[in-house]
């Protein structure tokens, strides 16, 4: 049994369609999301997207550099029916900036780069710190599933060309 097929979690292609979803909003300047009373975050694909062949697990082609997504070679990736494996994402929430990797069928987070510590404090603090920013990160990467959820239930969803 592969581990696509173990997992109990969402249907494997959910995760590519969330990334594609995630580059679409991106390239279409519609890479703002509104998380309510937590205000909005910015996003946009990052540095790096590896696409796959549907039905296999291996990386067939991984796209690197500054904007990725906008090069041809992306885009003729998708054009032949890849699917996107891994995505790079650069989140902007007020005045913080991350940087995080989502990978596969279960959208792993690899990679994260937080925003900038506390340089004085005790360990306490800095902890404290991390942790916050951890959980902001979890927090905004749960809104834009949520908000991606929302779209691909809508009605209008077959409407949408990614």
């Amino acid at each position: 049994m592969s581990e696509e097929q173990e997992y109990q979690g969402a249907p494997p292609h959910v995760a590519s369609e969330f990334f594609l979803w995630l580059w679409y909003r991106s390239e279409t300047g519609q890479g703002r999301v509104d998380l309510g009373e937590s205000g909005a975050v910015d996003f946009w694909v990052d540095d790096r997207i590896a696409f796959r062949a549907v039905g296999e697990e291996k990386v067939s082609a991984v796209m690197t550099g500054e904007n990725p997504s906008t090069t041809p070679e992306a885009h003729a990736a998708r054009a032949g029916g890849k699917v996107i494996r891994d995505v790079r994402l650069a989140i902007r929430r007020e005045d913080r900036e991350y940087a995080v990797t989502l990978k596969g069928p279960r959208v792993e987070i690899a990679g994260v780069k937080l925003p900038a510590l506390v340089k004085s404090g005790d360990d306490g603090e800095v902890l404290y710190e991390r942790m916050f920013l951890y959980e902001e990160l979890h927090f905004v990467l749960a809104g834009l599933f949520r908000a991606f959820a929302e779209a691909r239930c809508a009605a209008d969803w077959k409407e949408t060309t990614l």
